[in-house]
């Protein structure tokens, strides 16, 4: 079960303080989706942000509790949320251009993912990528692997997004917003393939 219990997220900006998030709450278990729904501004990505403990410098959780099961991921040092960040929560940004190295091949991103917060290593985490490419239905996966980011389309930036952050098989999956700035074809792919893949591990997905 992942818990927020009235979250307070404050925000320094040129005008003073800004209350970003007052007194949210919301509840959701593993196989259960709740979706977030607000007009531009209202503080859903900041949300998502302070789950993660990714605000930004200006940003600070002022009152509230998150709580994944037993732990409380506002008291957790550091070096332990970046085994809950990606391992047992994993996260789909809203932009997947600016989400991606630039320098670094897709394939090295998505294993750099699978050996952090699983056992596999070498080869067998590079298996692991290919796997979950083909079946966010990357094309030709075994050779695009090693392609760079530029060589994407915005759909396939995406897609192996998704792949990097199930590939780590988390306990829960936050989606910033994961179909902006596609075409609706591929926002009605994207979302169906989110719904299979939730059904098939069992996740809890915002």
């Amino acid at each position: 079960m992942l818990t927020i219990e009235a979250l307070q997220v404050e925000l320094e900006s040129d005008a003073g303080i800004v209350r970003a998030i007052d007194a949210l709450s919301l509840a959701i278990d593993r196989g259960e989706t709740f979706a977030l729904v607000g007009e531009s501004g209202c503080g859903k990505s900041m949300t998502a942000l302070a789950l993660m403990r990714l605000l930004p410098d200006s940003g600070e959780v002022t009152a509230g509790r998150i709580a994944l099961e037993r732990d409380d991921l506002l008291a957790l040092p550091e070096r332990a949320m970046r085994g809950v960040r990606g391992g047992r929560i994993g996260m789909i940004f809203q932009e997947p251009s600016t989400s991606l190295n630039p320098v670094m091949r897709i394939g090295e991103q998505i294993v750099e993912a699978i050996e952090a917060h699983t056992a596999l290593r070498g080869a067998a985490a590079r298996s692991k990528a290919v796997d979950w490419l083909r079946r966010v239905g990357i094309p030709e996966p075994e050779l695009r692997i090693d392609d760079y980011p530029f060589r994407l389309s915005g759909g396939q930036k995406q897609r192996v997004m998704i792949a990097m952050t199930l590939a780590c098989e988390p306990e829960f999956l936050i989606a910033d917003e994961p179909t902006t700035a596609l075409d609706v074809t591929i926002q009605a792919q994207i979302l169906d393939l989110l719904m299979k893949l939730q059904a098939e591990h069992g996740m809890g997905l915002i």
